[in-house]
């Protein structure tokens, strides 16, 4: 089966579509199609090196241009299923609205036209849930250090200093280097957070699921390839 898989900017169970794309690359040949945010989320979790790797086709939204011309090749029925996981709120608000301006909800518009399955993993469904933040700098742990080995010693420069030490997210691959270098134990990985839904995103992501051509799944691993 060629499936296109698409990641958008969430967290929230982005290890866990990672891990169920290399479960099923065996028979099947896996396309990796990343929005922008997707792109820059993926790095800053530490998981896109690793996809790049593993899947020979993977797609860069600016690199698509405005057209999308990846998109074409659903027309012409080289997909046999298209999958959104994670979707994050964004995207299933433009799923739901018609609304097809970025490479992933274009994707999405045209498998429904081209007649093939579209599978979804909206990230927002119920009112609070549990998401995984990536790297976080304590402000209450933090001593602020003259001498700061996470600053001095990151191999990207993501860690830095204005009224404390930051970091920027955008530079972070997740090497985890200033996790151990931290004498305070001020920066951590992976720390567990509930979070609160908005009702419009529940409510899109209901509407979701009563569209045509679209299934709706709450997790990647119970989506059938």
């Amino acid at each position: 089966m060629h499936v296109l898989w698409c990641v958008t900017g969430a967290g929230h169970l982005l290890q866990e579509s990672a891990d169920f794309m290399r479960k099923n690359m065996r028979g099947n040949k896996i396309a990796v199609a990343f929005s922008g945010a997707g792109c820059e989320v993926a790095e800053m979790y530490g998981l896109l090196d690793q996809i790049e790797r593993d899947f020979k086709d993977v797609f860069m939204e600016d690199e698509q241009g405005s057209s999308s011309p990846l998109v074409g090749r659903l027309a012409k029925k080289e997909y046999d299923l298209v999958i959104v996981s994670p979707c994050t709120a964004n995207t299933v608000a433009k799923i739901v609205t018609g609304v097809a301006d970025s490479l992933v909800s274009n994707i999405a518009a045209q498998a429904v036209k081209s007649g093939t399955p579209l599978h979804v993993v909206p990230t927002d469904y119920k009112k609070t849930q549990e998401t995984m933040l990536p790297l976080v700098i304590d402000p209450m742990l933090c001593r602020n250090c003259e001498t700061c080995p996470p600053l001095m010693n990151c191999p990207k420069k993501a860690i830095y200093r204005d009224d404390r030490v930051r970091a920027n997210m955008l530079k972070c691959n997740a090497c985890k280097k200033c996790v151990e270098e931290c004498t305070y134990s001020a920066i951590s990985f992976g720390k567990k957070v509930r979070i609160h839904i908005r009702d419009i995103d529940i409510e899109n992501t209901k509407r979701l699921g009563t569209m045509e051509g679209i299934q709706v799944y709450r997790k990647p691993d119970e989506i059938k390839i």
